[in-house]
């Protein structure tokens, strides 16, 4: 038997994760790994036909076996760089919320010159028409998008003329707090969903989601339950960012989303953009010990037959274990800036991701967009070539030898915000930390083969 290249990772005493670049991977004990290191072969025939079959090891021509590895890359690369983008539109950067963590460097809700211009509502849908196929998901971003909700109307009924009804579905992301009965009426007949942030119980929640002179937490949980009667369970979903007061109460957070009748999480980090920038944070380790405790809370519940599923962490599962999955722009390599998103911005501009708008607001002096309405440009903005052709994280240095990265991505966006340049510096990175830390943490509750362990394998295809 002959060794191939492959990288390994120590999850857990005496378990190490090994992966090569065509995407296999395997657990293995420190005495087999020493062993296909030093002899190319375990001692156990059978584990050696597991390798054997994953490219770990060869008993046939290394040239050959290498060439397949290759390939085994070659597609997944072309996989990786499908466009495929999810098309956020900005009706408005003014916002009635003054968040703690805001990413965005909000508008005041009295501010001018802060909303979209509705006549180019016909070319931004008609340049999603030309650039892209059906089908189409239209993401409503803001500020709060529900201020200038007659611009979300008019976006609706162009997308609906340009592209059919049949044809999109679409996202409002909003904290529900001037929701009305109008727009829930709106909403009933049309592929509608509402994206909401929740953030944990009323203490945790209205402490950071600060709305001036009203109870964020008491309107989102009236409004999030309105649109549930009105519109389906389904068409209303939350997402968390986790804060330091959530970070010890991981309890909270599951009785909160419980109250509502709501199973579906989404669990998030803060970034570090816009407003997140300037406010103290928290460290990635204290985060993976946060969210090791609320999937042991998870385990607990389903095994009470509250079905939870937590969705960042089945992304994670997903991109180690479905070889298909490849929809998530964070996992992607190279970077799924434009691939995955681009964004309208309510000032006639158009970015590869909402990363890079942030972006914009801090490094006014340099044009992060790809033009405006008019002048979309790809092949031409010496911007966007260098972001994607230094994305390939299999050439960073702290990358190439990493087991998680050929399941892991790269955010250039991120590490501009952090370090001035598109590459950064792994050792340091919070988006390397928090990413392997995941990886890490799930494949080594799976490898427990336990009642926890059975769930999360039933994410990957959650």
């Amino acid at each position: 038997m002959k060794l191939l290249p492959f990288n390994f990772e120590l999850i857990d005493e005496n378990k190490y994760f090994i992966s090569n670049l065509a995407g296999f991977s395997h657990v293995l004990n420190q005495m087999d790994l020493s062993n296909i290191i030093d002899f190319g072969k375990s001692n156990n025939d059978n584990l050696n036909n597991i390798l054997r079959n994953k490219l770990f090891i060869t008993n046939d021509d290394i040239q050959l076996s290498e060439m397949m590895i290759a390939s085994g890359l070659g597609k997944k690369l072309m996989s990786e760089m499908t466009f495929s983008p999810i098309f956020m539109i900005v009706p408005t950067l003014r916002c009635d919320h003054t968040c703690k963590y805001c990413q965005v460097s909000r508008a005041s809700i009295s501010a001018q010159h802060y909303d979209l211009d509705e006549k180019n509502i016909p070319k931004i849908i008609s340049l999603i028409k030309r650039i892209s196929k059906k089908n189409y998901k239209l993401e409503i971003q803001g500020g709060e998008p529900l201020i200038r909700f007659d611009l979300i109307k008019k976006i609706y009924n162009e997308a609906v003329f340009q592209l059919g009804q049949e044809n999109i579905e679409f996202v409002i992301t909003s904290s529900l707090s001037l929701l009305t009965d109008e727009m829930i009426e709106w909403s009933e007949e049309k592929p509608v969903i509402y994206s909401v942030s929740l953030d944990g119980n009323e203490y945790v929640h209205n402490k950071n989601r600060i709305l001036p002179t009203k109870n964020s937490f008491q309107i989102i949980t009236e409004n999030i339950k309105k649109l549930q009667h009105r519109l389906g369970r389904d068409r209303v979903s939350t997402v968390t960012t986790v804060t330091k007061e959530l970070l010890h109460n991981p309890q909270s957070l599951i009785d909160a989303h419980f109250e509502l009748d709501v199973f579906d999480l989404f669990i998030r980090p803060i970034s570090p953009y816009g407003f997140a920038e300037k406010k103290e944070s928290y460290t990635i380790s204290e985060y993976i010990n946060f969210y090791e405790k609320l999937l042991d809370i998870i385990f607990e519940e389903n095994k009470k037959g509250l079905p939870f599923v937590e969705h960042s962490g089945a992304i994670h599962i997903k991109r180690l274990y479905n070889p298909g999955f490849c929809g998530y722009a964070d996992l992607k390599s190279p970077s799924g800036i434009v691939f995955n998103s681009l964004l309208f911005n309510y000032d006639g501009k158009v970015y590869g991701s909402d990363e890079l708008r942030m972006l914009q607001q801090v490094y006014s002096d340099i044009d992060f967009s790809l033009g405006d309405f008019d002048s979309l440009s790809f092949n031409k903005n010496t911007i966007y070539n260098n972001l994607l052709s230094n994305s390939f994280n299999m050439l960073h240095v702290g990358c190439e030898t990493c087991a998680f990265q050929p399941y892991c991505g790269v955010d250039p966006c991120q590490n501009i915000s952090l370090f001035g340049e598109p590459v950064g510096n792994k050792s340091l990175s919070r988006f390397c930390l928090y990413h392997k830390g995941m990886f890490k943490l799930l494949v080594k509750k799976i490898d427990e083969d336990n009642a926890g362990a059975t769930l999360l394998k039933s994410w990957i295809y959650a």
